[in-house]
């Protein structure tokens, strides 16, 4: 009789700490995903590509200004600037996208995930393509660093330079 009375009270001692993993794990993953408890997600038609990772989307009448999430492309002076900027038109002018948005950022531009109806997220596009830069103050998106170590071992797009200059570095070199 004591062995039975052992063995379930470390039954339930082991469920006891298995919920509590559950809770802590389901916690952890909640906390880590601010952006995507609130996100909202809607569809809208590009109206016009201004750069390669900054777009302006109709919604309900307005026009929104979306910055690509996690990544950016060459400014405009840039080698690979105008190419990333076509690359991005090819895929999403005029097209219907999906918008999952993140945040507003301090110009007032939604941050967001577009993607075109059927194809890639645009961001992961444009790093796959050799394109963009995954940004590593803005993401920790492991899928993207991926892509884009897998871009610059293959030489693509900007990365058949040696050394391309990441776009916050040359912005603070070029400041007016």
């Amino acid at each position: 009789m004591g062995c039975q009375k052992m063995s379930i009270h470390r039954m339930v001692v082991k469920c006891r700490v298995f919920s509590c993993c559950l809770l802590k794990i389901f916690l952890i993953g909640w906390l880590f995903t601010p952006a995507l408890a609130g996100a909202e997600e809607w569809r809208g038609r590009v109206i016009r590509v201004l750069d390669g990772d900054t777009l302006m989307v109709a919604r309900e009448g307005r026009a929104e200004r979306i910055r690509l999430s996690g990544v950016d492309t060459p400014e405009k002076g840039q080698p690979f600037a105008e190419e990333a900027k076509r690359y991005t038109m090819e895929r999403v002018d005029r097209r219907l996208v999906l918008v999952r948005e993140k945040e507003r950022d301090r110009y007032g531009r939604l941050v967001a995930w577009v993607t075109p109806v059927g194809q890639e997220e645009l961001g992961a596009a444009l790093v796959r393509a050799g394109l963009a830069w995954r940004h590593i103050r803005y993401s920790r998106d492991a899928e993207l660093a991926g892509l884009e170590r897998q871009a610059r071992s293959r030489g693509l797009g900007l990365w058949a330079d040696s050394h391309p200059t990441p776009p916050w570095e040359w912005k603070r070199r070029h400041r007016r």
